[in-house]
């Protein structure tokens, strides 16, 4: 017997929304891991400008969603929620050493610049992540 025939269009239409949403979470990771977001990078601009040559910020992103990696003085560790080609950077920690002026101004514009990103594309094999207004915050080469 059809669900519609029956009068449960409310449990068809139920089903065919979870469905949907299993359909597009599978999308979502398939296109994150085809197209490269997973692995090791290293930050090459902070915000449109490079970095200090000495100083060394990356981010490791995990299958599972969990980062890590340095701003470019201290150790970070957390978690995104990478839907398609849109990112949620979920609550960050991390240690709090002091570390030489230029360490720490580069640790800091890292930070920041992490909690702006809302989405992200690979261009020239480059990690490119992007605030809310499709502005560069940063890009990273593979590690």
């Amino acid at each position: 017997m059809s669900l519609i025939r029956s009068g449960n269009t409310s449990g068809f239409i139920k089903t065919a929304v979870i469905a949907a949403g299993f359909i597009l979470t599978s999308l979502s990771a398939s296109f994150a891991a085809e197209t490269g977001i997973y692995g090791n990078w290293i930050t090459e601009r902070i915000q449109g400008h490079k970095v200090h040559s000495k100083v060394q910020s990356t981010l490791d992103i995990a299958q599972d969603g969990k980062i890590s990696g340095t701003g470019g003085c201290n150790r970070y560790m957390g978690g995104m929620e990478i839907t398609g080609d849109k990112i949620k950077v979920t609550p960050i920690g991390g240690t709090m050493m002091a570390c030489p002026p230029q360490m720490m101004q580069q640790d800091d514009k890292f930070h920041a610049a992490l909690r702006l990103v809302s989405g992200w594309k690979v261009k020239k094999d480059r990690l490119i992540l992007i605030d809310t207004k499709n502005r560069e915050v940063l890009r990273l080469k593979r590690a």
